[in-house]
Parts: structure tokens; C-alpha cells; sequence
């Protein structure tokens, strides 16, 4: 049964008032934001998470999500948001969980450093560390995929533009859920959304601004996977809200890739807001996003380690 918050279910107009009641994403205070942060997402976890199995990987920054009958035979590697300078895998198990249950496949959430201490490429090394890690444990790359949302979902295209860079076998499908296409944030959607919303673009630079201090590394190329000409790229689902600053952010690298012939798919999900996946248990477009989102998952990803 769903749940409802004052016998109603959330609406982008009540999710909007509820961050900016608890969040003041204006403040200085990264410590401060981030606490807040996290006990909102926390405070809005369902039973759900209670019928995964969670386990630390000793002396490291991974975690593995495995469904009630134990760990998969395929895995997806799960990248949190929260602007590079906040989020964890703990308070985005709503979301994994939910996918794991949904998919019966195991996650692997990855807490990468993060800003101010820890700036671009750190992330990014952290993410290519993780998924070298994971092929060292006997999966084959068809057995594996990369997930994330909002700067989570830019790091799984940063990390596949990386892979090819790099000679490193590309993953098997890859599942970007309200991801940025770059840290430009000068899209239209960015500004005709802001009202519905729950992030605006003042934000979105002050992110870009602690993550790339030196404005003159924007055009690392990294940075911009959306220039980028790839020769193969995963299989790959788009998810975002039409009610999102970064709805523009999408559409546009969904043809760029669709250009190159590459499998790509895009959802756009009505009265969705940014991250509305978060609270899939109270939020009907949330639900319907993450139905689609574990489906993918289960049809694409191959069982062969």
C-alpha cells in the first residue's frame, strides 16, 4: 500500500514546499545542507528497505543492495546525488531498494568523495576504481550496468566516455535517471521549470562552482561527454521529469547519441520533478519511473558473469 503524507499523495507544487521548508540550499554551510539532506531523503524511506539484504564491503567505499534470495549473478553499479557535495548510498536506499526488489539484481552503491575536499576528477576516479573492483570479482562487463541519478547520473556518462578513453570494456546498459548533460545549466528548461522545480539554476552553478573552481577546466573533456563521438556506447534509458530544470539536459544528449545510432531510449515522465524517483512510495510519477526503470534493467541486463 502506498503511503500518503496528510492523506495525500505528493504533488510537484507539495514536494517543492517541503524542500524549501526543510533545505536551505542558499547556505554556506555544506555540513549543515548535507545533514538535512540526508535526513529528508531518510525520512521519506518505505518498508521496502527493510526486505533487501545491505552489506558494507570491508575497507572500502562500496556497498552491496541484494535482493531476499541473495546475491545476483548480474550487478549494477549505483551512483548517488546530491550535487557532489552531499548524498550517500544509506540515504538513497528508498530508490536502490526499490530497483533491486523490482529487478531481483544486485546494486553496488559507491560513495565517492565529495566537495569542497574533493573536486573533479575525484568522483570520476572513484567510479572507474568501483568498476574495475567489480570485474576483479569475476563479473563480465555484460553482466554489469551503471546507474545514477542527478550528479550520479552524470558520473555514469562521464565513466562511460572514460571507459573508451581508456580502452576499458564499456558496460553492458546503462540506466540515467535526471542526470545533467554537462555543468553548463543554461538551458531554457532550466529557467521556464524553476517554478515547478525543486532545484533552480543558482544552485546548479554554486554545485558547478565547488566542483570545477578553476572555470578554466570546463572544458575538460570529461566534463563534457555530450561532444564527445563514441564507437560503442550501452545500451541506455533516459529517465526525466517534463517538470525538471535538466529536462532539456536530456532531450538534447538523447538525439546527440541517437545521431551516433547508438541504443539509447528516453522517457520523459509527467508532473515529474527532479530526483522524483526518490519518493516513488508517495509520488505517483516517482512510481511510474522507477516501474520502468527496474523493467529495463531486467529485460537488458545479460546473466552472464
Amino acid at each position: 500500500m502506498k503511503r500518503k503524507i496528510n492523506n495525500t499523495e505528493l504533488t510537484p507544487a507539495i514536494l517543492k514546499q517541503i524542500f524549501q521548508e526543510r533545505l536551505d540550499l542558499s547556505s554556506t554551510d555544506l555540513n549543515e545542507v548535507a545533514k538535512s539532506f540526508s535526513k529528508l531523503y531518510i525520512d521519506y524511506q518505505a518498508d521496502i528497505v527493510n526486505k533487501v539484504t545491505i552489506k558494507r564491503v570491508p575497507n572500502t567505499i562500496y556497498t552491496w543492495i541484494d535482493p531476499p534470495n541473495g546475491r545476483s549473478e548480474r550487478v549494477v553499479l549505483f551512483f548517488h546525488g546530491g550535487g557532489y557535495t552531499m548524498g550517500s548510498t544509506a540515504d538513497h536506499m528508498q530508490l536502490i531498494a526499490s530497483l533491486v526488489i523490482l529487478s531481483g539484481i544486485s546494486f553496488l552503491g559507491i560513495d565517492y568523495r565529495l566537495c569542497p575536499q574533493h573536486r573533479f576528477p575525484a568522483p570520476i576516479d572513484d567510479a572507474e576504481a568501483a568498476y574495475r573492483w567489480l570485474m576483479l570479482q569475476g563479473y563480465s562487463q555484460k553482466a554489469i550496468g551503471f546507474s545514477g541519478i542527478s550528479a550520479g547520473g552524470l558520473i555514469v556518462t562521464q565513466l562511460i566516455y572514460r571507459c573508451q578513453n581508456q580502452g576499458i570494456q564499456i558496460p553492458s546498459v546503462a540506466l540515467v535517471m535526471s542526470g545533467p548533460k554537462d555543468l553548463d545549466f543554461d538551458r531554457p528548461s532550466c529557467i521556464y521549470n524553476s517554478k515547478y522545480d525543486i532545484v533552480v539554476p543558482e544552485r546548479l552553478r554554486n554545485i558547478r562552482n565547488y566542483y570545477i573552481p578553476d572555470h578554466n577546466d570546463t572544458k575538460v573533456s570529461e566534463l563534457y561527454p555530450a561532444r564527445q563521438q563514441y564507437e560503442k556506447y550501452p545500451k541506455t534509458l533516459f529517465q526525466v521529469g517534463d517538470c525538471e530544470v535538466l529536462l532539456d539536459d536530456s532531450i538534447e544528449f538523447f538525439r546527440f547519441l541517437r545521431q551516433q545510432g547508438h541504443p539509447i531510449n528516453l522517457q520523459i515522465i509527467p508532473d515529474m520533478i527532479h530526483c522524483g524517483q526518490i519518493f516513488s512510495d508517495v509520488y505517483p510519477p516517482g512510481e511510474k519511473a522507477i516501474l520502468s526503470a527496474a523493467e529495463f534493467l531486467k529485460s537488458s541486463l545479460s546473466k552472464d558473469m
